[in-house]
């Protein structure tokens, strides 16, 4: 695991770098992602060939988490695991819950400490005396110190790290923009091939500047799991299934994804702003979160697809969406710059870009029937996003009302009309079963789910 006592210390950097380093060796390197965040699995994916995958306890369970680690990592040779803000930092200010430091315990892997060193020398230490203090049954093997001012820095913090705690360090990277990478109100920007370059120049500092050879010495440190992945039936006959994948909709977790092809379901990926029309012969549709206030000039021009999917949803169609899909299946979006967009006019609401970050995780509870629900059906997901919902009529029909966190009105989640549900919160499917069931169809997806958790 590579982790750090903060976020922003170059974490992802020195994971990607890691990763696509130690690809670059021949070696089969599967990415992970501790936390909800959709962003820095996309750095990932692109250095690795491999899709990337979250890990967090919240949305997935400990024994989802297990699942996802060994089955994406069966045919690996390695496992790096990048995590998310401070190793201790998650849901709470007591215990470790949903933290780096509760994954690297779940799994018994060796952490990597990022520090940043820029504007320290001897004190730098202090950050792994703290994390030793904090996490004693942690076993924190190395130290890679990020944004030193030159080598006399590097020597100088290098020197005191390990005459303070006896941990090496493992590599020393510059203070230089180049092999930053690019941020938006969300996190990091998507890894695109607009970024390969940088991606490429962050590869070539790792290999010149960290021992490789002590980080994988540094891995084949980690613990045997016993856990075998639970057994599933691989489906067919399933249905066909448009999923919005663009620059603006591309947050999708990639076991869910998964999950629904291994149930049979024919995955077909679409475009709502640059094709011409909804794919053909579709039995469900999925538009999930992302930018859509990016482009959403390019959306309402697409006068075609949005006729499209209104005409599936009034028809009955299976849709569901999330976040950034309610935004686009709204009457309207309304930018941060006051443009305002026609949407799909699916939803008898309507989103504006808000100065107000809406972030945590959810808790929500199924109270009437929909697609891809039943009442008592509890949920746990997690809302990030910097919209807001307006012009919300009094006939709009939610179906979840929210345990935790804030929904679309307050206390109310889950906007649903005909077959259609849109939620502003995001759901990973190992502890959502319910939501795949109904994607797949009830009778197809009970066959295929034998054996498995609904």
């Amino acid at each position: 695991m590579i982790a750090s006592v903060a976020t922003d210390t170059g974490k992802t950097t020195v994971a990607a770098g890691i990763m696509g380093a130690l690809r670059e060796k021949g070696l089969r390197v599967q990415g992970f992602k501790v936390g909800p965040d959709y962003l820095d699995p996309t750095y990932h994916s692109r250095v690795t060939g491999r899709p990337s995958r979250n890990l967090d306890t919240w949305l997935m369970g400990r024994e989802g988490v297990l699942d996802s680690y060994l089955r994406a990592s069966k045919d690996a040779d390695l496992s790096v695991i990048e995590g998310v803000m401070g190793l201790f930092d998650g849901s709470s200010a007591t215990d470790d819950a949903q933290s780096s430091a509760e994954i690297a315990r779940i799994l018994s892997v060796p952490i990597l400490l990022v520090l940043d060193a820029y504007g320290a020398g001897r004190s730098v230490a202090l950050q792994v005396l703290g994390v030793r203090a904090m996490g004693r049954d942690l076993n924190v093997a190395g130290v890679i110190l990020n944004r030193v001012g030159g080598e006399g820095h590097a020597r100088l913090c290098t020197e005191a790290v390990v005459h303070e705690t006896g941990i090496p360090v493992l590599g020393t990277l510059p203070n230089d923009p180049e092999i930053s990478l690019p941020s938006r109100h969300l996190g990091l920007f998507g890894a695109t091939s607009a970024l390969d370059s940088k991606l490429l120049r962050i590869v070539r500092m790792v290999q010149e500047r960290v021992e490789l050879e002590s980080v994988l010495e540094l891995a084949k440190s980690a613990a045997d799991i016993s856990h075998g992945p639970p057994h599933r039936v691989k489906g067919s006959g399933g249905p066909r299934i448009g999923v919005a994948m663009d620059e603006s909709f591309s947050f999708y977790y990639q076991d869910n994804l998964d999950l629904l092809r291994e149930l049979g379901g024919e995955i077909v990926f679409f475009s709502p702003s640059g094709d011409p029309a909804l794919p053909p012969a579709l039995d469900v549709v999925i538009i999930g979160g992302g930018y859509p206030e990016i482009n959403a000039s390019l959306l309402e021009a697409n006068q075609k697809m949005r006729n499209d999917i209104l005409s599936f949803s009034e028809a009955g169609g299976r849709l569901y969406a999330e976040c950034g899909g309610l935004m686009y299946l709204g009457q309207s979006l309304t930018t941060s710059e006051g443009n305002t967009h026609r949407m799909v006019g699916a939803l008898d609401l309507s989103t504006s870009m808000s100065a107000r970050l809406t972030l945590g995780y959810t808790e929500l509870e199924c109270i009437r029937d929909t697609a891809f629900s039943r009442p008592g059906n509890i949920f746990k997901g997690h809302e990030f996003h910097y919209s807001s919902p307006v012009h919300v009529s009094s006939d709009c029909k939610f179906s979840f009302i929210v345990r935790k966190g804030r929904g679309i009105a307050e206390g109310k989640e889950g906007c649903t009309v005909h077959s259609t549900l849109a939620l502003y919160s995001h759901l990973h499917f190992s502890q959502s079963r319910r939501v795949a069931l109904g994607i797949i169809g009830k009778d197809t997806a009970s066959k295929n789910l034998s054996g498995v958790t609904t």
